[in-house]
């Protein structure tokens, strides 16, 4: 028989349909982390390019009928549901933010984000090729290179002040956090050596950056890798109810210590911010229950109507902003998004709840989490470790079985 008579044609719609999907994954991968070192915009150009591709190249893959009734399962669960709730709530909360205009423009855009990289991660294939998950360990090797030579070379790009941070601090940022996808995609590979080093090359980063919040955030990170390591499930549960338990009980951290050092809190540097929260919880009153409103913290710093201590992230923002409520569906979202990572396969539950851990000390930190960026890379760590866990189901594959000839009975 010739060669040609053996040779297996592959349908020509599959071949572009993964050419459309591996382009898109390579963006993602790749592109995010590299460009944010050199331009603060094209993060804002490559993710929804990027998503919009992997859509296009999934919906086109065939043979993939039950990916609509699996996801229709997903759209229920309470994650998703949490996540719904605290999207409503801030969308209400316009009706009463003191910027109306610049909130609205500013949910949409967060909103939109959160959409196309849903819809990317819905429309990925329910086995990709494993070889996609390569691109993850390249783009942050890549991009840590390009940190650290960047620093060593122009020192003078680390000092300059601006209040959402540098090219460089927000790349550390982005190689800090899309190292656990890279990391697992290696680790499910039994690539040991190479994970080993990703995970000294973000750490260089950040120390040659010197982000001490990125650098808590990887040793964070890493402690709860360690420790979700032999059981995620349990690990899972604990970080769901210390994260919860933080969000809820944010506004009496500062009630507390005044009371316990009354007059000493103000003595001491970097701690300036506690009396000014101190203050402005006691001034509350019903705002303390529906917040200022969708933006109304970054816009009031902005524009002077905060004094100039007040604290940033997480805690502080969504307390201010939406109160209450806010705050239990924050709450509510983190301890569901832990509990379903120290769920999720063995193989890569530790380096979800490592990830999730590490985005949840940069945001407590308070790094800039009013800026778009900080929304769109977390959906691209998000579109990440979708592809890894899709490249693995892949990479499965049922070994084959040694069957002994039986000689027929004479």
């Amino acid at each position: 028989m010739s060669v040609l008579g053996r040779r297996e044609f592959k349908d020509p719609a599959v071949e572009a349909a993964g050419l459309i999907l591996r382009l898109g994954i390579a963006i993602l991968a790749v592109g995010v982390p590299c460009a944010a070192v050199v331009s603060r915009r094209l993060l804002f150009v490559l993710m929804p390019v990027g998503a919009v591709l992997m859509v296009i190249g999934g919906l086109l893959t065939p043979g993939d009928g039950g990916r609509l009734r699996q996801w229709r399962g997903v759209a229920g669960s309470p994650l998703v549901l949490a996540t719904l709730f605290l999207v409503l709530w801030a969308g209400l909360s316009l009706a009463w933010t003191a910027f109306p205009e610049l909130a609205f423009e500013r949910f949409l855009k967060t909103s939109g984000t959160v959409l196309i990289s849903a819809a990317a991660i819905a429309a990925l294939p329910r086995q990709i090729k494993a070889s996609n998950s390569n691109l993850l360990p390249i783009g942050v090797a890549a991009a840590a290179l390009a940190i650290v030579s960047v620093g060593l070379a122009s020192p003078a790009m680390l000092r300059v002040n601006e209040d959402d941070g540098t090219n460089l601090q927000r790349a550390t940022v982005g190689v800090v956090l899309l190292a656990w996808p890279a990391l697992g995609a290696l680790a499910l590979r039994h690539r040991v050596a190479a994970a080993g080093i990703i995970a000294v090359a973000a750490a260089l980063a950040a120390v040659v950056v010197w982000m001490p919040n990125a650098l808590a955030a990887l040793i964070v990170a890493m402690l709860t890798f360690s420790l979700a390591y032999s059981s995620p499930a349990r690990a899972g549960r604990i970080l769901a109810l210390v994260v919860g338990a933080v969000i809820l009980a944010a506004p009496a951290f500062p009630l507390v210590v005044q009371g316990l050092f009354p007059g000493r809190v103000e003595a001491l540097a970097g701690f300036g911010w506690l009396p000014v929260w101190a203050q402005i919880v006691k001034s509350e009153g019903l705002r303390l229950v529906t917040g200022h409103g969708y933006d109304a913290a970054v816009r009031a710093l902005t524009f002077g109507l905060l004094p100039a201590q007040t604290p940033r992230g997480i805690l502080f923002e969504v307390w201010y902003e939406l109160g209450a409520l806010g705050a239990a569906g924050l709450a509510s979202l983190a301890w569901f998004a832990f509990r379903a990572a120290g769920r999720a396969e063995a193989a890569i539950a530790p380096f979800l709840l490592a990830a999730l851990a590490g985005a949840m000390t940069i945001a407590i930190g308070g790094l800039s989490l009013a800026q778009l960026w900080w929304i769109t890379l977390l959906c691209v760590v998000a579109i990440c470790f979708a592809i890894v866990v899709r490249g693995h189901a892949r990479d499965q594959r049922v070994h084959a079985r040694v069957v002994t000839a039986q000689r027929p009975a004479l």
